[in-house]
């Protein structure tokens, strides 16, 4: 029983759930946009909102709100780990991976027609789309620790 309440903890609960909810979150806009159930969207990298920031700010959020003695974990190296280790992912899907696939349109468009080319799906984020998958990620951060940890 202690092995699976370690595998339901709330850290790695909040971070699978800010993922998960982040992917079907694509879906939905994917909707609104196209007026048509897009369910690939869910397995796509790129794109609103982001799943690289829900998933590390649900979880850096839950190792703040609880260090896992009941008590706050802001000033725990855990958190500080978390918190370095988050800056570092939105950095890399909003900067690095952007970057790369412009890059690859670019070069798609170089090579000749789009149509017959393969779609590069390597995408990063945009500013907001990070934004918006960070204020996700902390949301589901709280409520996964008002829920599981009472």
């Amino acid at each position: 029983m202690d092995i699976l309440k370690q595998i339901f903890s709330p850290w790695l609960v909040a971070a699978f759930l800010g993922y998960f909810v982040a992917q079907l979150g694509k879906i939905v806009v994917y909707l609104f946009t196209h007026k048509k159930l897009g369910w690939r969207e869910f397995f796509k990298s790129g794109g609103m909102p982001s799943s690289h920031s829900a998933t590390v700010l649900a979880l850096v959020t839950t190792i703040g709100l609880n260090d896992g003695s009941g008590s706050p974990g802001v000033g725990t190296p855990l958190f500080a780990l978390a918190l370095i280790f988050a800056i570092i992912v939105v950095y890399d899907a909003t900067h690095v991976r952007r970057a790369t696939g412009e890059q690859g349109e670019a070069i798609n468009a170089l090579i000749g027609d789009k149509k017959t080319q393969k779609p590069y799906f390597s995408r990063g984020h945009k500013p907001v789309e990070a934004i918006v998958g960070s204020i996700l990620g902390v949301l589901i951060g709280i409520i996964v620790n008002i829920v599981l940890q009472g």
